[in-house]
């Protein structure tokens, strides 16, 4: 009789694994810890995008809607920083830091498709938070022969900063910042520093990837995105 593990013994070691954090060993920090962290946090970006909505620097990072058209020369729009508190046992927390943030392109783009790829087309904007019209070009015979769909030269983005404070953990979604496109990584609260938030800016603006190092995917406790 074989003693070699079952597949599902196999398949449940490797799913414990992947559940276990690599932030389990540490020490979770206090709740007025954390929250004093995620303070100071948001007083740095609220001041960070007061001075980029002032500037308007470019965006070096390519948002390609498909079919071969790609946003021009994207630069940053506008953008504000909020928070939400709770309260534990009595004492107010923040809970949430969100950064909403619109980029802008030279113009606005037109895409041509065959009516049978409209709805396709407009899954794809929908699902990258695109806002567009459609337009439909008849013959002389009155067929629909192309749709012409046109995006205004606006890209919204956001990143949040979610904090758990009975594992310690913040989950950071990142939409649409460095293409059309989610994902989420997941930090131990003690990391939390002006460094990650220096990369963070960076990383917008397109001139360093190292943030996307510092940390997994969230629910992947392993290789950082960009490892």
């Amino acid at each position: 009789m074989s003693t070699s593990p079952s597949i599902l013994d196999e398949l449940r070691t490797q799913y414990e694994t992947a559940r276990t954090s690599p932030h389990t060993h540490e020490d979770v920090e206090g709740y007025e810890q954390i929250n004093a962290r995620l303070r100071r946090a948001y007083a740095w970006l609220d001041k960070a995008f007061s001075y980029l909505d002032g500037v308007k620097p470019p965006i070096a990072h390519r948002f390609d809607v498909g079919h071969g058209v790609v946003f021009e020369d994207p630069k940053f729009g506008r953008g504000y920083v909020g928070q939400h508190e709770r309260r534990i046992v009595g004492f107010p927390v923040l809970d949430e830091i969100n950064i909403y943030y619109e980029i802008a392109a030279a113009r606005p783009i037109n895409i041509e498709v065959a009516p049978g790829g409209v709805a396709m087309a407009e899954k794809a904007l929908d699902d990258a938070g695109l806002q567009y019209t459609c337009r439909r070009v008849e013959d002389n015979a009155g067929v629909v022969r192309k749709c012409v769909i046109t995006v205004p030269p606006a890209i919204p983005a956001k990143v949040s900063f979610n904090v758990d404070y009975q594992s310690g953990l913040v989950t950071v979604p990142l939409v649409n910042v460095d293409r059309f496109d989610r994902v989420s990584l997941e930090f131990h609260s003690q990391h939390i520093d002006e460094a990650i938030l220096e990369d963070l800016l960076k990383f917008i603006l397109g001139r360093d990837s190292a943030f996307l190092r510092r940390a997994p995917l969230a629910g992947l406790h392993g290789t950082p995105r960009g490892g």
